[in-house]
């Protein structure tokens, strides 16, 4: 589909060069995409509710600390 938008030519060279695309079109295409990726993430996440209490680093580690204390000590 053509169309003419006004878009800031500074991003587009900015966003081609990063994404390492050859044409605005597909920036984009890239870009469109992209938003839409996220959104449907979003989505996923809010359908899924909230979780509980999620175990932090450090009670994850625990075991293995005490482990790795109790073989120092022998």
């Amino acid at each position: 589909m053509k169309m003419t938008l006004d878009i800031d030519p500074q991003k587009v060279e900015e966003a081609m060069a990063e994404y390492g695309v050859a044409t605005k079109t597909e920036v984009i295409d890239l870009a469109l995409r992209e938003l839409l990726r996220k959104k449907a993430v979003d989505r996923l996440m809010a359908s899924m509710g909230k979780f509980p209490k999620m175990i932090t680093n450090e009670e994850l580690e625990a075991p293995e600390k005490r482990h790795l204390r109790r073989a120092a000590r022998r």
